[in-house]
């Protein structure tokens, strides 16, 4: 990509900053995420930090980790008074922009909860085995910023950032990250890596990251029926995304697309066609991507290689819980071939599983 694409699509460098004045509107809160894979290690990660709604001084910190093969995922979740200086940080995760819009600093030491693949899908998790994982990630931006609210009012987009129950600003962006990530084996079980007691990469990889702010919780905005986010980069520097928020009646209340060209020119685009989540499956899922903007159309297969389930109203807690409507929030990397070029694609998805939202469907709410 050439050095002169503006990679904040217009957004002011403040955007990146956390807000450090305590907020006066009920259930506001401030939300920063990078979710990255490597398939070379077969390692992933999703990261979150945030402000807990009506205790702004309190951060939670959250991270979810996919052991390579089938050695299961491991999770953690605290909440910590943070030094405004190190803000946004919890007390195992932190998150720095080192330039706005460009590079960003992503470390964690803490220990986490090691839950198997067969535990994972037999009920949500119980206390266990930890495993101490560190990190120290370099982030670098790899194609502009996406902002949700100018894709809705662009005329590819539908429904209105200003109205969801979960923040009223939103931007997401793709990224490569590289550093070392080490997990040391935990209590007094064998380590299920080839008897060793670390595992030790050099991480290389890709992901997608996002910045909300607003109220969150506190039955406000629309009503929440199900989602789907997913983001791919590729080496050329191309790329596409989209993301897709629906009530439970199935109208959509947020819907974008975009599609990012070799020369890092960034379009809106048409949602066409993005995968509910139907079932719970670990593997080969074939999610279906279609994106559609005056410069082009995309038809695309996402095939499904790694999944990590949690039960949404029970606070993301690892595993299924299909207990009063079924809520899920899954989390899939998968391999998406375009132009000859195949990379690792993140997708995100929620759905109520025990009654299902209509296909979705413009409409008012």
């Amino acid at each position: 990509m050439e050095k002169s694409v503006d990679l904040s699509s217009g957004l002011p460098a403040d955007r990146e900053s956390v807000v450090m004045t305590e907020p006066t509107e009920p259930f506001w809160t401030e939300n920063l995420l990078f979710a990255l894979y490597d398939p070379k290690s077969d390692i992933g990660f999703w990261l979150h930090l945030g402000t807990v709604a009506n205790e702004w001084n309190l951060w939670e910190d959250r991270a979810l980790v996919w052991l390579p093969g089938d050695e299961g995922v491991l999770s953690m979740c605290a909440t910590h008074k943070t030094a405004p200086e190190r803000r946004p940080a919890g007390a195992n995760l932190a998150f720095r922009c080192v330039e706005p819009f460009k590079r960003w600093k992503v470390t964690f030491d803490g220990f986490l909860l090691h839950t198997t693949n067969e535990e994972m899908a037999e009920g949500r998790a119980r206390d266990g085995l930890k495993q101490r994982l560190t990190m120290d990630l370099d982030i670098e931006c790899t194609v502009p910023v996406w902002d949700a609210h100018s894709a809705a009012e662009a005329d590819t987009g539908q429904g209105t950032m200003r109205g969801q129950g979960w923040a009223t600003e939103h931007y997401e962006q793709l990224y490569r990250a590289t550093g070392p990530v080490r997990i040391a084996r935990g209590g007094r079980q064998p380590s299920p890596v080839s008897g060793a007691d670390v595992l030790e990469i050099d991480f290389e990889g890709t992901g997608w990251r996002d910045h909300s702010r607003g109220p969150r919780g506190g039955s406000t905005g629309a009503p929440w029926g199900g989602h789907v986010i997913m983001g791919c980069s590729y080496p050329s520097g191309k790329a596409w995304g989209l993301s897709q928020y629906w009530t439970p009646e199935g109208v959509i209340s947020l819907e974008g697309g975009y599609v990012v060209d070799a020369d890092g020119t960034l379009h809106h685009a048409q949602v066409t066609e993005s995968p509910r989540l139907r079932e719970l499956r670990m593997a080969g899922e074939q999610l279906p991507v279609g994106l559609e903007w005056p410069g082009g159309k995309l038809d695309l297969s996402v095939e499904v290689k790694r999944s990590l389930w949690t039960a949404m109203p029970f606070s993301l807690a690892v595993g299924v819980d299909l207990s009063d409507n079924g809520l899920m929030y899954v989390l899939n990397f998968g391999d998406c071939a375009w132009d000859g070029e195949t990379a690792s694609a993140y997708v995100e998805r929620s759905d109520m599983l025990n009654q299902l939202a209509p296909e979705t469907h413009q409409g008012t709410w």
